[in-house]
């Protein structure tokens, strides 16, 4: 009689909401209600991102405006002011999130022992676990018995038979993506995608929080900036020099083409990190300069910062600088120093190998070359050693 008693309670309480659903009007009710709140959020969590990026962008406008010199950059106009207004948007809950994220990963790490060592209880009806090892190790045995079974041509032929629809299938795939290519650009189709991308997309504010630093970050380099003209025209002669650092600019720099457009292609990836590094390039002997001139290394600074955040909120992260602002600045290799490290412990590495394997010594003279030649390769793919590079290097003069 209970448990007849807790099942009625239970068909109940799954029945009701069932039923409420059903009925229209109180879909209609409950998706109204749940916009009017989505969307009175939406608009107390605007309110709090403007006011918190309001101190930022009044301080850029008071102070940046003697440092420009006169000169057109945006400060109030574009799209900067609403991209620093859209991080502290993403903001309310991306740091309350990373917050709880980093609090579990600390607490893993300091219980990390009791973690990897955790077992289920032991019973005597459950039968051990195979691990990987012991499933791939069967597979092979299987495959090789199979193998051995043969009985050429028929059999060999039923073997092969998945590997030759495989490659059937591979010949039939540019078909298809064609066919799919000319289907996929009617109007309908078009509208439909558009639709469910933004219905995916929703609230961005999981990247915006990402997306918008860079922007962020720019806006207050450009504000120091800003300070430290303001502070050298009212100082007097012998006071502190400028320390306006831009090792954050740098680091942003470097992970906006990522950011900023996600995949590319290789040729892409490498026009653009190869444009970033002439102007980080710019940007140090540009800070370089605030030992010998620092006001115009501020004032050359501040325009640059401006304008790589405009022109990375519109999405030109291949045109951050014009010529002319780059000059004759050298380029900067990204992680050049970790990749000297990498290239000798590689080398030292190989050549230690084919020491300790009894290689004579002649054959270690003509490996050491090859072996430079191919991790450098690797490594500098951006720099790679040009052919008359490659015969002086094997072929020594």
């Amino acid at each position: 009689m209970k448990a007849l008693l807790k099942l009625l309670i239970l068909g109940g309480l799954i029945a009701i909401p069932v039923l409420l659903w059903s009925y229209v009007p109180f879909q209609s009710w409950t998706r109204a209600r749940v916009r009017a709140v989505s969307r009175a959020v939406r608009q107390r969590r605007r309110r709090i991102a403007v006011d918190h990026a309001e101190p930022l962008l009044r301080e850029a406008h008071e102070v940046l405006p003697s440092a420009l010199a006169g000169r057109s950059v945006p400060v109030e106009q574009g799209l900067t002011p609403e991209w620093v207004v859209r991080w502290w948007y993403a903001a309310q809950i991306s740091l309350p999130v990373s917050g709880i994220f980093l609090a579990f990963c600390a607490y893993l790490a300091w219980n990390a022992q009791e973690v990897l060592t955790w077992r289920p209880p032991p019973t005597d009806q459950a039968p051990r676990p195979r691990s990987s090892v012991d499933y791939f190790r069967e597979m092979a045995t299987a495959l090789a018995d199979f193998v051995r079974s043969w009985n050429w041509p028929g059999d060999a032929f039923t073997g092969l038979r998945f590997l030759i629809v495989v490659m059937v299938l591979m010949a039939l795939f540019p078909l298809l993506v064609r066919v799919f290519s000319v289907v996929a650009q009617r109007p309908e189709h078009r509208e439909r995608r558009a639709r469910d991308r933004s219905r995916r997309r929703g609230d961005r504010s999981h990247t915006d929080f990402s997306l918008c630093w860079p922007v962020v970050a720019l806006v207050l380099a450009a504000v120091e900036c800003g300070r430290e003209f303001e502070k050298l025209n009212s100082e007097e002669a012998g006071d502190d020099v400028p320390k306006v650092s831009l090792s954050t600019v740098e680091r942003v720099l470097w992970q906006a083409p990522h950011v900023r457009r996600g995949r590319a292609r290789a040729h892409q990836r490498r026009a653009t990190v190869d444009h970033i590094g002439r102007v980080v390039g710019a940007l140090r002997e540009a800070e370089a300069r605030q030992d010998s001139d620092p006001k115009q290394a501020l004032q050359d600074m501040a325009v640059m910062l401006l304008t790589i955040a405009e022109r990375y909120a519109e999405g030109r992260v291949s045109h951050l600088l014009d010529e002319e602002q780059i000059g004759d600045a050298p380029k900067v290799v990204h992680r050049e120093g970790l990749r000297l490290v990498a290239l000798g412990g590689v080398v030292i590495s190989a050549m230690a190998m084919a020491a300790f394997a009894g290689l004579p010594d002649a054959a270690l003279t003509a490996l050491l070359p090859l072996v430079v030649i191919t991790v450098g390769i690797l490594i500098y793919r951006d720099k790679g050693p040009t052919p008359s590079q490659l015969r002086d290097l094997v072929i020594p003069r």
